[in-house]
């Protein structure tokens, strides 16, 4: 067996431990600057949650079906098994009212990226789209949150308590670079081992980025999620895993097409993005209709993802990366 294999494990842990260091210490850094906690959250940390697939999308340039594969797989898993594993753990009570601008950004990204893809292909153009999306999605949060009542209590805890720190300035620094070499190396470790295991195992590289990369770079959202549902932290699950989703569409997905031009498979279209869209809409309609994810509600979509994986299974042409 190839030592490159050796990449995937050693990947995802270098993709967890890089982004917990950025995070770490972009929020002191900030927080140190006079920002106040809420921006810190709405930024730092959105941004932190993602930068896994941000930088695999920028080292697969060479492999652009992983970059497609794993914003779509990343995005499914995120609702089909953080979300639903944390809800079986503990039902998650939370306001659609208050959250209900981000849901609804939510339903967008990824409506707007499937209508994209219908033209065959994902390029610079789309990518320049929606990185200014990006912008857009963050300002109209500040502008709606900023004096919105009771803001804090939707922010990461550790952010609060990151404000009264007294960690010098360099320090900070040196943690954001180590975090972001850490996360370039591990990215390309993970990726290596992952375009090696489709050789062996004769699939695509779709099918890995889908499986395989999407799981990997979304270990940080499961195990937040986990560790929230089990504190009860229900508004950290829920900011969370929406927070994710927004940001893998238009910043994870976007700095990825300035490098290179994606092409998307028939099967792309007509199967992974349409789970991707149900799994959104369905998120919402639970959200919105009882302001809660019941359990019975998190073993519907963990039930919906293991049907998807089971369908990739019997039909391997799902995952074919040929037009």
């Amino acid at each position: 067996m190839s030592w490159l294999l050796l990449g995937i494990p050693i990947g995802i842990i270098l993709l967890y431990y890089g982004s917990e260091w950025m995070v770490d210490g972009a929020k002191k850094m900030a927080l140190r600057l006079g920002v106040t906690p809420f921006v810190v959250g709405l930024t730092v940390v959105a941004f932190g949650s993602s930068a896994p697939e941000a930088i695999t999308s920028l080292v697969s340039s060479a492999n652009p079906q992983i970059i497609v594969g794993n914003i779509v797989g990343s995005n499914i898993a995120n609702i089909g098994l953080a979300i639903a594993l944390a809800a079986i753990i503990s039902p998650i009570i939370c306001s659609y009212k208050q959250i209900r601008f981000e849901l609804i950004s939510m339903l967008i990204s990824t409506a707007v990226i499937t209508v994209m893809a219908l033209r065959g292909s994902l390029g610079w153009v789309e990518g320049i789209i929606l990185v200014v999306s990006l912008f857009i999605f963050v300002g109209a949060v500040y502008y709606l949150k900023k004096d919105a009542p009771n803001v804090e209590k939707t922010i990461d805890p550790d952010i609060l308590e990151a404000e009264h720190n007294t960690t010098p300035m360099w320090i900070s620094c040196i943690l954001v670079i180590v975090g972001i070499v850490v996360l370039y190396f591990g990215a390309q470790a993970f990726i290596k081992g992952a375009v090696e295991l489709s050789a062996i195992l004769g699939v695509s590289d779709l099918l890995v980025g889908l499986l395989v990369v999407a799981v990997g770079t979304s270990l940080p959202e499961l195990c937040i999620c986990l560790v929230a549902a089990y504190r009860h932290e229900n508004e950290l699950v829920v900011s969370n895993i929406v927070g994710s989703i927004v940001f893998n569409c238009f910043f994870a997905l976007g700095i990825g097409l300035l490098f290179t031009t994606v092409p998307i498979t028939h099967y792309m279209l007509v199967f992974h993005m349409p789970i991707m869209i149900l799994m959104t809409v369905l998120m919402y309609i639970i959200i919105r209709s009882g302001d809660r994810i019941r359990r019975s509600e998190g073993v519907l979509l963990f039930a919906i993802y293991v049907m998807y994986l089971a369908l990739m299974a019997m039909y391997p042409e799902l995952t074919q990366s040929v037009m």
